[in-house]
């Protein structure tokens, strides 16, 4: 796009010798001729200037104050060249901006005023005041994968990186750990780069927050920015902790494509101090003490109730079968029999087969432990059924004499 402003073309009344062009157009990574990017994504804005003779002062540029985008035009620099056309020469200055857009929408850049000086003959310059074309373009997201609400940025190339540090090789509670992520990007601004640390919190560590390093700089017409975050743990107890991976995904302008940055999570093993111990095990240990103060307790009830109370049938029945004293045995089941049936005898107790066979090892010298527990849990069992029986009679009786009708 070529066009003169009414300055210029004063100047060429003038003098049909000396006249000034302007052009300007838009590129990306990837277009020439920029219409539809991406957000985030950087947008050079190409401002090229030509004249017969030469530029004699400083070019100034006016400001894009156009809402919705973001310019860096500090420290700009002109790349200065000469182009010979149909027998005449040109000087040339060639500056560019970058732009940058953070949300979708239509975009149009203004026109910008431009500023020169240049030599009209030898002791004679002319000042001129030059506008650009209006410029239009549209911005979207550039992958249906990514959402406004995850953070992600555009750029030409990009590298995350991160470094460990220890308080000391053999990491004990109080001891602190050091991660630095930094991440690095071209052809874009360090403050669209999003934070790639989210700050961890955890009981087993406490996080403190560095303020984040942001740097831009220029050289030999590449924008490269950077982003450095510190983020330092002092460890509360002991054991192993984890910190997670780090993923930040980032569109390539340049290949036009979507990726992903990888930092690999890691794990450290952590001692414990005297204090850290306790602090770290104060409730299993109020927990347990607890638990032994109730069962001391109970111990000293129990042993106050047996003082004054014969021992319980079944822990005599144990204590005997440990010291294989089977008379001692033979009279416990005895009492037992008695107790739940108010019988004498162990045949009286029931005519099975079974029985039968097993109070007549009982009484010999086949007699051992497991003998004397099955005779025990026969009787108990079929003493409880015979009561239930007993129990249920007078209502069957009852029903007998009285039918439903």
């Amino acid at each position: 796009m070529t066009m003169t402003a009414p300055r210029v073309q004063a100047a060429e009344e003038s003098s049909h010798t000396n006249r000034v062009l302007i052009k300007s157009w838009l590129t990306t990574a990837s277009q020439k001729e920029a219409r539809q990017v991406a957000v985030n994504e950087m947008i050079t804005l190409h401002i090229d200037l030509a004249t017969q003779t030469w530029f004699t002062a400083g070019t100034r540029i006016g400001k894009i104050t156009d809402p919705g985008l973001m310019t860096s035009q500090r420290s700009l620099k002109a790349v200065n060249y000469t182009e010979r056309q149909q027998g005449t020469t040109w000087s040339h200055q060639s500056w560019e901006i970058p732009v940058f857009v953070t949300q979708s929408g239509q975009y149009v850049i203004q026109p910008i005023p431009v500023t020169v000086e240049v030599s009209l003959s030898p002791g004679q310059n002319q000042t001129a005041t030059l506008m650009t074309s209006e410029l239009r373009f549209s911005a979207s997201l550039p992958s249906p994968a990514l959402t406004e609400q995850r953070p992600w940025f555009a750029a030409s190339k990009a590298s995350l990186d991160q470094a460990w540090q220890q308080s000391a090789d053999t990491l004990r509670a109080g001891d602190s750990i050091k991660r630095q992520i930094t991440l690095k990007a071209e052809s874009t601004l360090a403050a669209l780069l999003p934070n790639p640390s989210q700050p961890l919190f955890d009981d087993a560590y406490q996080t403190y927050v560095s303020p984040s390093e942001l740097q831009d700089s220029y050289n030999r017409g590449m924008y490269s920015a950077s982003r450095t975050e510190q983020e330092t743990y002092v460890l509360q107890g002991g054991g192993e902790i984890h910190f997670p991976a780090i993923e930040v995904q980032w569109w390539d302008s340049q290949n036009q494509q979507l990726n992903t940055l990888t930092l690999e999570g890691k794990t450290f093993t952590v001692k414990h101090t005297l204090q850290s111990w306790l602090k770290f095990y104060a409730p299993w240990l109020i927990a347990l003490l607890v638990l032994l103060t109730l069962a001391l307790f109970a111990f000293q009830l129990a042993k106050r109730y047996f003082a004054r109370h014969p021992l319980p049938s079944r822990y005599l029945l144990w204590r005997a079968v440990r010291h294989q004293d089977w008379a001692q045995c033979r009279q416990l089941i005895y009492q037992r029999l008695y107790e739940k049936t108010q019988l004498s005898t162990l045949a009286d107790f029931s005519q099975d087969e079974q029985w039968v066979a097993d109070t007549q090892r009982l009484m010999s010298e086949q007699i051992d432990s497991p003998l004397v527990w099955s005779v025990w849990r026969q009787m108990t069992r079929r003493a409880k059924v015979q009561s239930q029986y007993q129990v249920l009679l007078p209502l069957r009786q009852l029903a007998r004499r009285y039918p439903h009708p």
